[in-house]
């Protein structure tokens, strides 16, 4: 683990993801097969639920992105966000309709939305420009090691707790509260404020809008359009179960996601710092096509674990270059701001991406839901190669 250059509160927030994704991807693998299997949901429910998720995620990282900005503090709502989530997340076990599932599920996304974009701003004002790369790939591993973690204890429970799925899920909804406090208290008792180099900055948030140059504008409707394609991890997971591979290999799919994505995520990072974001933010672009497209033709368990291993090398650019590319090209009074935009045009756009992906899921079929985010993944590409042409 490279550490080198980064600050204390880099590495105290990498243990506060870790301890935070090791609860959440405790339970991710089976949060679909709970809301299909279970709860009778349908494709297109899936995807309306777990995009709205997302969008609801975006727009909460906008809101305190921005306030964030304004009130120069960061800590309150990483704290907030970490803590709201840890007393929500076993809450889901009460769920008996899918209408259920969705309140909870949106108010335990809610955290992650609060914290987010201050979380990725404390990073930014933490540490040197120089090592910017590195400090969001080590963050962005140390979530996925604890998503290791968390499918590893995800298989373990499904091993050890006896009974109906039903009854097995809702138990797992339950320990998963355990990691989740173990972060907030993290986030509350050890994390610091970092005073900024700019003054608190009043003005409205369009004010910040404005500040925006053709670059970042450009980079974020880019993002919009990949966003189109880029639905919900649900529907990897139910792909896998499509092709009649037990609840247990599923999990292990994901385990291997998780990963490739932890090794993957600081080698990233430091190839952002060598030889530029751009580079790095387009081979994302390509991996995402290549992964789609293997999702939609795999017909076995092999083919499809090699499928998962390519997503977890996509997640390992995505999960902190796209950040650690905005935080780059904005305005130091406006880098949050920037930030939470960002997230928000992302996540509004995968919500309609996972609401077509359930209606091409449940009228034609799992190939046509990943042949279209294959389609996306290279439109987004071809779009960001073109725009250096006019805005550099």
């Amino acid at each position: 683990m490279n550490v080198k250059g980064l600050a204390r509160n880099v590495i105290v927030l990498g243990l506060v993801s870790f301890f935070s994704d090791l609860s959440t991807e405790m339970i991710t693998p089976v949060l679909p097969l709970f809301l299909v299997g279970v709860l009778g949901a349908s494709y297109i429910l899936v995807g309306l639920i777990e995009g709205s998720a997302d969008f609801l995620i975006g727009m909460l990282k906008f809101v305190s992105g921005w306030y964030s900005d304004k009130m120069e503090r960061r800590k309150p709502f990483i704290v907030l966000g970490y803590l709201s989530g840890a007393f929500v997340k076993p809450m889901i076990a009460l769920a008996q309709a899918p209408l259920h599932y969705m309140g909870l599920r949106l108010a335990e996304r809610a955290g992650k939305g609060i914290r987010g974009t201050p979380r990725d701003a404390l990073i930014v004002d933490s540490v040197d420009k120089s090592v910017l790369g590195r400090a969001f790939g080590f963050r962005s591993m140390m979530d996925t090691v604890g998503a290791v973690a968390g499918a590893v204890s995800s298989l373990v429970l499904i091993a050890v707790l006896v009974g109906e799925p039903s009854s097995v899920y809702r138990t797992m909804f339950v320990i998963s509260a355990i990691p989740a406090f173990v972060s907030g208290a993290l986030a509350l008792f050890v994390v610091k404020e970092v005073k900024r180099a700019t003054q608190a900055n009043k003005k409205s948030f369009f004010a910040g809008l404005k500040s925006f140059n053709g670059k970042l504008k450009f980079f974020i409707f880019t993002i919009g359009v990949f966003s189109l394609g880029n639905f919900t991890l649900a529907f990897f997971i139910l792909r896998a179960k499509s092709l009649g591979i037990p609840d247990s290999q599923t999990v292990l799919l994901f385990l291997l996601f998780n990963i490739v994505y932890a090794v993957a995520a600081i080698p990233f990072g430091e190839l952002s710092d060598r030889i530029g974001r751009r580079k790095v933010v387009a081979m994302g672009f390509a991996m995402f096509s290549i992964v789609c497209f293997g999702f939609a033709f795999s017909a076995n368990i092999v083919q499809i674990a090699v499928s998962f291993a390519v997503y977890g090398l996509f997640m390992g650019v995505f999960g902190g270059v796209p950040q650690a590319y905005v935080s780059e090209i904005a305005v130091q009074e406006y880098k949050a701001t920037a930030l939470g935009v960002h997230a928000t045009v992302s996540a509004v756009l995968t919500l309609a991406s996972s609401v077509i992906g359930g209606f091409l899921w449940d009228s034609f079929g799992a190939s046509a839901v990943f042949g279209y985010g294959a389609a996306m993944g290279f439109i987004a590409l071809v779009l960001f190669g073109l725009g250096r042409r006019f805005v550099g």
